[in-house]
């Protein structure tokens, strides 16, 4: 089967190579517009445009913008729909090449002068040839979401949970496997990977973000080889698409947590604008809920700055951007009394890491012939990051230098046929040291891809390939095939097969594990990890009425490896030993998901998963450890006529979970074999006004905590001292309340 994908590949990509000459075919291009209440012109994103009573269409960017291939034949009209807007149909004139339209918001009150429409907060493109969920900045403020690591508490698609209890460090986990096997992006650029991986999550504030976009499986090789279980595309607010000249949020909580995020936008000249960030947080309060001598999160504080730019070519045919960011954090953890003893720290355990990061990126996008048939895609971005400090008595370093270059041409050939092509360069710089163990690793990676797009009212194939050379590993070919069909208006199959392949961080990646006494144990010749992933899915609409639907979606996903570097836990309680994989090692998932608007303005969203995922230790087929089978969630969201209040609630059940062998401890470091299952509760009520928001809300409102989380906690430096086995909430319940500030 793998061999046929890739002759597949090979074939389809090279279909269109004998008929380059054949660039004939004219496109429409234009823009989505809104006006707000100031009256100024703002991008409508995610509106679907598609040829009057065809399927054909697209979908706008954020920033209103699309590409529509002009249509044969007597159909010269575009129909234009979003949710909360009217719909409209424009008919084109023959030679009409650019279209810039106003979309008009239904639900208008005329006492306030003010036009509302109503966003959705999370959404399946029903466009896109490889599914993806969408969390829209309405999502994105259903829950507080400080960072990146907590904008996923309505999702079912993606899990978010403790690495350690003495860290603070968060991981997510998609297709039942570790974040590390999806790529994070930021704006289709690598941005979250290798030694940042731990922590990367929390250096993402939630107001910063307009969108999160979510995709299982591998992804197209445009965007690189190391996608295995999906991406998560996130996408910051930009300059010249905001309403918002200045934007305050204040946020407190009574764990003693305290944060402040504040971005301004400004128009440089005609054709430049700029954006400013800034993030300041602080967690202050100390908090045992556990009663073990430890704190539950550790204290310290982050700041994060970050600007970005755009810059409009005069002449229409291009865009650029550029964006430069730096963070600073520092965490402090461990015994309470580590932090509150100024003399001998003797038998006394503490932790402190202290990060340094600063990031670079650039793109720019061309039209290189007047028809807009040629586009030139350049990408760049830069980074160095470097951590230092101490679990308990074990110190641990790392540093990392990343550089990543990127340039694709698509040429549309006909009408259902184009192709991308490009090459691509990536550079990592990384060092290592924990305890006495060192792992440095420099890896020189250039890379060429192609891809092939054929394209009907009914059917899209998307077939890629990329040849990749690294300086460790050697040369390696990553093929990807992507199938969309829809079977009516309202049922789109689509299908994946690909491989995806990726560079182990073996110590940043299993920093739960430092916060524990087991000696690391690492076996010679690891090699990269590599495995393929098939996927399935089904999406319905059913309508309700002209503006609401029921949403049915439906999720089987296959990841199996043939490389794996395992992480061995299980083989004894004083190591944790590293070691190519030797059997089998899969991940099976399985998904269902409803979304329905039963009432106005009443959403809802019903999931259940089910996860199967086994790896080869020591020649045994065993259950991975931290990883549920079930996982369900009911989120409910209404909001009053215009908005005025929102009242969000998310329940989350999550079932028993394989814990680590670590029978061979004495019977008071003794854990269970499987965790138990749990109820969480999330809830949230929002009141707006003109340019102000006020929010008060929960985490965790049923109080449920994972007792004795750390093994060993009364002798932190025995043998059989562990802090990595956690599968469920540290804290009982918390409360927080903020304010957000507009000014427009």
């Amino acid at each position: 089967m793998k061999s046929i994908l890739t002759l597949v590949v090979l074939v389809l990509i090279g279909m269109p190579m004998v008929s380059i000459a054949q660039i004939d075919t004219p496109s429409i291009t234009g823009r989505i517009l809104q006006t707000d209440i100031q009256g100024k012109q703002i991008p409508v994103p995610f509106a679907n445009v598609i040829w009057k009573n065809t399927k054909k269409g697209t979908v706008t960017d954020e920033s209103g913008q699309f590409s529509l291939e002009k249509r044969e034949g007597s159909i010269n009209e575009i129909v234009i729909s979003c949710i909360g807007f009217s719909t409209d149909t424009i008919k084109l004139k023959p030679d009409q090449k650019y279209v810039e339209h106003i979309l008009l918001a239904k639900n208008v009150n005329l006492d306030e002068v003010e036009v509302k429409s109503r966003q959705e907060g999370q959404y399946i493109s029903s466009l896109s040839s490889i599914k993806t969920e969408v969390i829209s900045t309405v999502g994105l403020q259903r829950l507080a979401c400080c960072n990146l690591s907590e904008s996923f508490e309505n999702s079912a698609t993606v899990d978010v949970g403790y690495s350690d209890a003495v860290s603070g460090a968060k991981q997510i986990q998609m297709l039942g496997l570790a974040g590390v096997y999806s790529q994070l992006m930021f704006e289709n650029i690598p941005f979250i990977r290798g030694v940042a991986s731990p922590f990367g999550l929390g250096y993402v504030p939630g107001t910063w973000m307009q969108s999160i976009q979510i995709s299982k499986g591998t992804s197209s090789v445009t965007n690189g080889f190391e996608s295995i279980t999906g991406q998560i595309n996130i996408e910051f607010k930009k300059p010249e698409h905001t309403d918002e000249k200045l934007f305050i949020n204040a946020y407190g909580s009574l764990k003693g947590r305290g944060e402040l995020n504040i971005h301004a936008a400004s128009k440089v000249t005609e054709h430049t604008s700029t954006m400013l960030f800034g993030h300041v947080s602080s967690q202050f309060g100390e908090s045992d809920h556990q009663k073990d001598g430890f704190l539950d999160i550790p204290t310290g504080h982050q700041v994060n700055l970050f600007n970005r730019w755009t810059y409009n070519h005069p002449n229409g045919r291009g865009h650029s951007q550029f964006a430069i960011g730096m963070v600073n954090e520092v965490r402090k953890g461990g015994m309470t009394e580590y932090w509150n003893t100024s003399g001998n720290k003797d038998g006394i355990w503490g932790l402190e890491l202290k990060t340094e990061r600063y990031q670079a990126f650039a793109k720019s996008g061309y039209y290189l012939d007047k028809k807009g048939m040629v586009n030139l895609g350049i990408q760049a971005s830069g980074t160095y990051h470097k951590q230092s400090g101490f679990f308990g008595l074990r110190n641990y370093q790392s540093m990392q230098k990343s550089l990543y270059l990127n340039a694709i041409l698509q040429i549309t050939l006909s009408k259902s046929h184009s192709i991308s092509t490009g090459l691509s360069y990536q550079y990592d710089d990384y060092q290592e040291q924990f305890d006495l163990l060192t792992h440095d690793l420099k890896e020189s990676i250039p890379g060429i891809f192609g891809q092939y797009t054929f394209e009907t009212e009914k059917f899209t194939a998307i077939a890629g390939l990329r040849a990749d050379a690294s300086s460790y590993y050697g040369t390696y070919l990553t093929p990807r095939l992507h199938l969309r069909y829809a079977i009516t208006d309202d049922i789109v199959a689509r299908a994946s097969a690909g491989k995806g392949r990726r560079t182990p961080m073996l110590f940043a990646e299993n920093t739960g594990y430092m916060a524990s006494s087991r000696e690391f144990i690492i076996a010679d010749n690891l090699k990269q990890e590599e495995a393929w992933n098939y996927g399935l899915n089904l999406t319905t609409n059913i309508h309700i009425d002209e503006n609401r639907k029921i949403t049915i979606a439906l999720d089987a996903y296959n990841t199996s490896f043939t490389n794996q570097v395992v992480a061995d836990a299980d083989m004894d309680y004083k190591h944790l030993h590293f070691y190519n994989l030797t059997g089998n090692s899969f991940a099976r998932s399985y998904q269902a998901e409803i979304t329905a608007e039963p009432i106005k303005r009443l959403s809802i969203t019903m999931a259940w998963r089910i996860n199967d995922v086994k790896i080869t230790e020591s020649n045994d087929l065993v259950k991975k450890p931290f990883v549920s089978k079930h996982k369900g969630l009911l989120a409910l969201s209404y909001s009053t006529r215009f908005d005025k209040w929102s009242f969000d609630i998310t329940t989350q059940y999550t079932g028993e979970q394989r814990l680590p062998d670590v029978s061979e401890n004495p019977k008071a470091s003794h854990c269970t074999e499987f965790s138990p299952a749990f109820i969480t509760i999330h809830g949230q009520i929002t009141r707006r006004f003109k340019n102000i928001e006020v929010y008060a809300g929960g985490e965790n409102l049923t109080g449920y905590t994972q007792h004795h989380a750390i093994i060993s906690a009364d002798d932190p430096f025995s043998e059989y001292f562990d802090a990595s086995h956690v599968w469920g909430p540290l804290m009982g319940a918390m409360y927080y309340g903020g304010i957000r500030l507009f000014i427009r």
